[in-house]
């Protein structure tokens, strides 16, 4: 992942996670707790400054929806 060092820096600060706990992290429960950080966290101020090659119609739709 491109900003790892982001995420697990927001995930232990913002849900105060260790190195260890992070690991042993359910996909399902990593993708909750990444989807309830706040838009002033670090990933997600990376994330939105990312550049994304998208094309197909679907995305395009639910991502500018």
């Amino acid at each position: 992942m491109r900003h790892w060092a982001a995420v697990e820096g927001d995930l232990s600060a913002v849900h105060h996670l260790t190195a260890d706990q992070l690991a042993a992290l359910s996909l399902r429960r990593f993708l909750v707790l990444i989807g309830s950080l706040p838009p002033e966290s670090r990933f997600a101020r990376a994330w939105r400054s990312t550049p994304r090659h998208v094309v197909d119609p679907n995305e395009i739709a639910r991502l500018t929806s």
